[in-house]
């Protein structure tokens, strides 16, 4: 291993067929001698978490497992597999799964460092701005990919209904590793999805002011440009693993870009309406920003190369005539959500998701609360109130 490499800034993406059997290489030279996995339950009854055991063919030491981790995150499931990890005597974690496997994983290394066995001590309190520990997390997406696998993000569900939620270099994922052998039997509409929600994230980073991390330009449009080469042909070719492992490299790269780019008011308004209705948050995220994109006022100023890679093979737009590359984004988005309907049903309004209009009242009540001025200007266009 390169000793140059320092995991605790960056991240270590492996992909393609030997991604899992590398990953046991990188996790001996971390020093992963006793592993927690974390694992989500429909990852588990799918066997997608047989195939990574299979693939890592008994070379990594799991000393504890914990394999109920449901949809929706929950603190719970934090202090359980904190004790796991105690009970073990455990040095690193495994996240097996999608998003809420992920977010249990990062609040139980905030935990350890920490040194707390309640996660509801945050919220009152800050997540401790000084520690010493190094905990290797490895993240293995099983489906295909929810695009927070490389965010410092963690959302989690209390009880008495009550959201925590952390944003901190504590909760940093090391270690990325994807697999086309657990990308092949998706759906088209959660393929469709989630090719829209990475388009979405991919473009809302480079709308973006990127100071804070200059890598944000390259891995939004390289998440454009896997995306647009390979959307349709993912969606439409049922068993099509090698394209459709494409566009779960995509949304960990949009991920990658949009978790490390300033946030915007889109994320907190989907988490509200999720909260408030049960809807899905890649079906609310992707309705609200093609609404979001087309009312906003994109004032950034992209070059041709940006243009380039976000219409890829010119599928999705129609070049002809002079436009602004403003006109250009908004045109693309409107192909890419009008082509895709030709070949699956998805979601267009939120009334599709069963979203009513007293909920939708609920959720401006939540956002008055926190925002004013633009950003609640924006907000109210987006949802139509």
């Amino acid at each position: 291993m390169n000793k140059q490499y320092n995991f605790e800034r960056d991240v270590k993406f492996l992909t393609g067929r030997g991604a899992l059997r590398n990953a046991t290489i990188i996790m001996s030279n971390m020093g992963c001698r006793k592993v927690l996995l974390i694992c989500d339950e429909e990852s588990n009854s799918s066997g997608k978490y047989k195939k990574v055991l299979r693939k890592f063919n008994r070379e990594v030491n799991i000393v504890a497992e914990y394999k109920k981790v449901k949809e929706i995150a929950a603190c719970e499931d934090c202090e359980n597999a904190l004790r796991l990890f105690k009970e073990g005597d455990c040095d690193s974690i495994i996240a097996i799964g999608d998003k809420s496997a992920i977010f249990v994983a990062k609040a139980v290394k905030i935990m350890l460092k920490d040194n707390v066995s309640i996660m509801s001590n945050y919220l009152s309190c800050a997540v401790n701005s000084i520690s010493s520990l190094f905990l290797p997390l490895i993240v293995i997406p099983t489906y295909l990919s929810s695009g927070v696998e490389t965010s410092n993000y963690i959302r989690l569900s209390m009880q008495d209904g009550k959201i925590i939620e952390l944003d901190t270099p504590f909760a940093h994922t090391n270690v990325v590793a994807l697999d086309p052998c657990l990308c092949g039997k998706s759906r088209a509409k959660e393929i469709a999805s989630s090719g829209l929600c990475t388009l979405a994230m991919a473009i809302t980073s480079l709308l973006r002011n990127d100071d804070a991390n200059t890598m944000v330009k390259v891995y939004a449009l390289n998440a454009i440009t896997l995306l647009t080469d390979n959307f349709k042909e993912s969606v439409i070719k049922k068993y099509s693993v090698k394209r459709r492992f494409k566009i779960a490299l995509a949304a960990i790269l949009a991920g990658c870009a949009y978790w490390h780019s300033p946030h915007m008011v889109l994320t907190k308004l989907t988490n509200v309406i999720c909260d408030v209705s049960g809807a899905n948050f890649n079906d609310v995220f992707n309705l609200l920003f093609a609404k979001g994109v087309m009312v906003v006022d994109l004032t950034a100023d992209f070059d041709m190369y940006t243009i380039v890679n976000l219409i890829g093979e010119n599928e999705y737009v129609d070049l002809t005539g002079e436009k602004s590359s403003e006109q250009i984004i908004k045109n693309s988005v409107k192909k890419y959500y009008s082509e895709l309907g030709k070949y699956v049903k998805y979601p267009r309004t939120l009334e599709d998701l069963d979203v009513t209009d007293e909920m939708l009242g609920k959720v401006m009540e939540d956002m008055s609360a926190q925002y004013d001025g633009k950003s609640l200007e924006l907000i109210k266009k987006i949802i139509g109130k």
